[in-house]
């Protein structure tokens, strides 16, 4: 695994835990959504997710320099 391609499974990882808290606050202030939020944090976080292939397997074929 090169570089650029470490860098960008972080920055997935960083764009996970932070839509995760925002989805934990959004929970916290709003119980009675919970049922609703729920099952749409799972498919934002899925989305990220699949947005983010392309991303990683580009900067896994870059050749080291």
């Amino acid at each position: 695994m090169n570089r650029a391609a470490a860098v960008e499974l972080i920055y997935l990882a960083i764009a996970l835990v932070a839509t995760q808290a925002v989805f934990r606050a959004a929970i916290w202030s709003y119980p009675q959504g919970t049922d609703s939020l729920e099952p749409v944090s799972w498919a934002v976080m899925l989305a990220l997710l699949a947005m983010s292939v392309p991303a990683v397997m580009k900067a896994a074929r870059k050749p080291r320099n």
